[in-house]
């Protein structure tokens, strides 16, 4: 199979810390290979985790010791039994991804044997992984990672911030009042890359970038939707035709009014207004 063919890639970044790359700019996840073993975060599906398989092997003869769940969401986590299979593996998480899969009664996804929280560290020779909670933003359930790498400190945080691309759509199971606290503090640690599951590695400034662009989507939605008078009824129009109206109206006058700074952003066109929808229902209802 030659490169082209092949639908994943792996990419060094030093100090043992490598990013696998499932359908090369569409999926990645990081694995640490240390003195004793590999550990692997986010296997993402069956498929990918033959692949995820391959990609280990090309780079170490270690056998896989642990797998970590970045957050309890599927398109990341499926996978865990294909990609840990032959091997005695201890599968870690956030105690909150824990309890998201008992109450799914996810059947496909092995559960996780090892809660990690706060200020955790996971060390394996010259690998060493921190992890941080700052509770719920993208999902409740969202570990963030602390890598040593050859071009600087690390932090991988798993759709909460995705390089060069707008946030994704209408910000599905996101805490959006804990995302704008998570990206605060994030602001506030010590390191020089951001990856996320999709994108990256790229400077830290994306996280600021993040930041400031929920926050002028947050005021130019709520700008909007005072303009446009609110949740008032014209004649003749119900309920449901006013509340699909402001809909549209706010969250595309809200793009609009942030386009000239983050237009250039992959996916803006089509994910801003959504985004903006979900703002809307944050100043509506405070969640």
């Amino acid at each position: 199979m030659t490169d082209q063919q092949r639908q994943w890639a792996v990419e060094s970044l030093g100090r043992g810390v490598f990013l696998f790359r499932w359908h090369p700019g569409f999926y990645l996840s990081c694995f640490i290979v240390g003195n004793r073993g590999v550990t692997a975060v986010d296997p993402i599906d069956d498929a990918a985790a033959v692949g995820y398989r391959e990609a280990i092997a090309s780079v170490t003869d270690l056998p896989l010791t642990r797998i970590i769940y970045s957050h309890d969401h599927r398109d990341h986590i499926c996978g865990g039994a294909m990609l840990r299979a032959g091997f005695d593996c201890e599968i870690c998480a956030h105690e909150s991804c824990r309890h998201r899969l008992e109450q799914r009664g996810d059947t496909d996804i092995p559960r996780p044997t090892r809660d990690l929280g706060d200020g955790e560290v996971i060390a394996d020779g010259g690998a060493q992984i921190e992890f941080r909670y700052f509770g719920p933003n993208h999902s409740n359930s969202n570990l963030l990672l602390l890598l040593p790498t050859d071009r600087g400190r690390m932090l991988v945080w798993v759709d909460g911030v995705e390089p060069g691309v707008a946030p994704y759509r209408n910000l599905p199971d996101t805490d959006f009042g804990g995302y704008l606290y998570s990206l605060a503090a994030v602001e506030k640690l010590h390191f020089e890359l951001v990856c996320g599951g999709h994108t990256g590695p790229d400077h830290r400034r994306w996280v600021t970038d993040y930041h400031d662009y929920l926050l002028r989507l947050r005021d130019a939605t709520a700008v909007a939707f005072r303009a446009g008078g609110g949740q008032m009824l014209r004649p003749n129009e119900d309920g449901v035709a006013m509340t699909e109206r402001v809909r549209i109206e706010v969250t595309q006058a809200a793009a609009d009014a942030i386009a000239d700074r983050y237009g250039s952003w992959r996916g803006f066109a089509a994910w801003a207004p959504q985004t903006a929808d979900r703002i809307l229902s944050y100043l509506i209802t405070g969640n």
